[in-house]
């Protein structure tokens, strides 16, 4: 079994204690793990407390039951471990065998080193000061990234402590690495040796574009690597000035989508009505983000991509990130629009409009001026750098969904 405190940073720097977290041994029949989560009574009578999941973990002194066999917490605690990449260098770094890579053996690993405001310690108050790495490091990462990537086994153990220093983050399987400088705290983005295009210009550019477009996005800056470059993108869950750091829930733990699913836009606005402190404005930047990711071709649109954000205001939607084209050259978005993951017609953007309550008109002028947007990809992609290739190969895409929204 596994005892875990739940602890959490508040933007102030403080931190409370928000709870206790339990996962009881795999079933020895089906390997099924059974979890529990209670928040302690002095959170409760706090006023700066608040539920860490509105939807599944209110607050309240009952025992909840994590009813998720595969993972064994509920999804606001998987929220904070790393993706594929960061699990990877876990795994390595601690000779883990495949049974002791269960989520809450890699939260007892991970302590405060994760995605968002909670720390998980097995007694006792967590430390909460992070060695960040210096963003003077970024070519060295690049390199050991790279190199992690092909031959695992040569990295040595001082060279991967520098790596695994870096962490990351949720969001795919992409190298990566946590840095910091002067301006604030950054998530590195590397190219990867799998890559046919060069992915870190390609986003850099649909960042850009969707900010033209009116997207709120997370703040983004290329970074040249001797021969190679990165992409750093502001994190939006420390807070800089205050030391602290904003509570972060994905749509697939608000959800409850595990595994394979079937979700859609649609069901993202339903969550924002329900929780947000500002529904209309959130509605109409989700609206907004839907209907660049279907001009821009931004396939990869899955649950974790899109997270909501705790602050002193209350549950809002976090910026935009992750945004990058059709690299994988896929027919299908992982969300519905309407009722079809295929890329959609204007007119079914114009309907889909009712589910996030904006008016038609409005809808029209949204698409528009979206469209108007995307439409001067080509000049986008010139100036961040796009090789001419890569720009003709997505070009083809982009312009087949501009044709199709017009």
């Amino acid at each position: 079994m596994i005892r875990l405190d739940v602890w959490l940073t508040l933007p102030s720097g403080e931190d409370l204690r928000a709870g206790t977290l339990i996962a009881a041994d795999p079933d020895p029949v089906n390997g099924a793990l059974h979890g529990q989560f209670r928040y302690s009574s002095k959170y409760l009578e706090k006023s700066q407390s608040f539920p860490l999941d509105p939807l599944h973990l209110p607050l309240s002194k009952e025992i909840f039951n994590a009813d998720r066999p595969y993972a064994g917490v509920h999804g606001v605690f998987e929220d904070s471990l790393p993706d594929d990449w960061g699990r990877k260098l876990m795994a390595r770094l601690r000779n883990l065998s495949r049974n002791a890579q269960r989520v809450p053996q890699l939260l007892q690993l991970m302590g405060n080193h994760g995605l968002g405001a909670l720390s998980y310690v097995e007694e006792g108050r967590p430390e909460l000061k992070i060695n960040r790495v210096s963003s003077r490091h970024l070519q060295e990462l690049a390199l050991l990234a790279d190199k992690f990537e092909q031959e695992p086994a040569t990295v040595a153990d001082d060279e991967f402590s520098l790596l695994l220093q870096a962490g990351s983050s949720p969001g795919g399987a992409r190298p990566k690495a946590l840095v910091e400088d002067k301006q604030g705290s950054y998530l590195a983005k590397f190219s990867s040796i799998k890559d046919q295009l060069d992915v870190v210009s390609l986003e850099a550019a649909a960042m850009e574009l969707a900010r033209k477009a009116g997207i709120e996005t997370a703040e983004t800056r290329v970074m040249p690597l001797g021969s190679k470059k990165c992409l750093l993108v502001k994190r939006f869950d420390f807070n800089d000035a205050g030391g602290g750091r904003n509570h972060l829930l994905s749509m697939q733990s608000l959800l409850k989508a595990d595994g394979y699913y079937n979700a859609g836009y649609q069901d993202l606005a339903q969550v924002i009505k329900h929780i947000s402190a500002n529904p209309g404005e959130d509605l109409l930047r989700l609206y907004r983000q839907m209907v660049f990711n279907v001009m821009i071709g931004n396939t990869d649109d899955h649950l974790k991509n899109f997270l909501m954000l705790h602050d002193d205001k209350g549950w809002r939607l976090s910026l935009a990130f992750d945004l990058v084209p059709n690299i994988g050259f896929n027919r299908e978005h992982v969300l519905n629009i309407g009722n079809s993951p295929i890329s959609p017609t204007c007119e079914t953007l114009l309907l889909e409009a009712k589910q996030f309550g904006i008016r038609r008109q409005q809808a029209v002028e949204i698409v528009n001026k979206i469209h108007e947007t995307v439409s001067d990809w080509s000049s986008v992609f010139t100036e961040n750098g796009v090789p001419e290739k890569d720009a003709e190969r997505i070009g083809v895409d982009i312009n087949m969904r501009l044709a199709k929204t017009k």
